[in-house]
């Protein structure tokens, strides 16, 4: 999983590959606890790669946005596929996160992050 992350504007994108298993979520909450504790308040997670998403991970998922909003940041996801916000929508979680059509999108939403930021995090 790669992890981009700005520390001018307090973001980072994560870009998780394939399905959304135990093992890939227990890498993407220490990336997201670690970023936490490093002063980062914005986390996207690019879900364009995920192909199939556990219920079980999910959880990791609310865990970490009710985690970063404690700490008056928070967790969105880009990128999703139709497949994927159904599930969100069947699990009945899809309203707890903010979803956009891509990660320019989302960083130009929740940051507005100039052009080169956006290239830079988005690439």
């Amino acid at each position: 999983m790669q992890v981009r992350w700005s520390e001018a504007h307090q973001v980072a994108v994560l870009d998780p590959q394939g399905d959304l298993g135990i093992r890939t979520m227990v890498e993407l909450k220490n990336a997201v606890g670690s970023l936490l504790r490093d002063g980062c308040r914005t986390v996207i997670v690019d879900c364009s790669g995920v192909q199939r998403l556990e219920a079980m991970s999910l959880g990791v998922l609310v865990e970490r946005l009710c985690r970063a909003r404690e700490l008056s940041g928070t967790l969105a996801l880009a990128g999703l596929s139709g497949d994927l916000e159904t599930r969100l929508r069947e699990l009945r979680v899809h309203s707890l996160f903010q979803i956009f059509e891509s990660v320019p999108a989302a960083l130009e939403g929740l940051v507005g992050a100039d052009s080169t930021t956006v290239a830079s995090l988005a690439a």
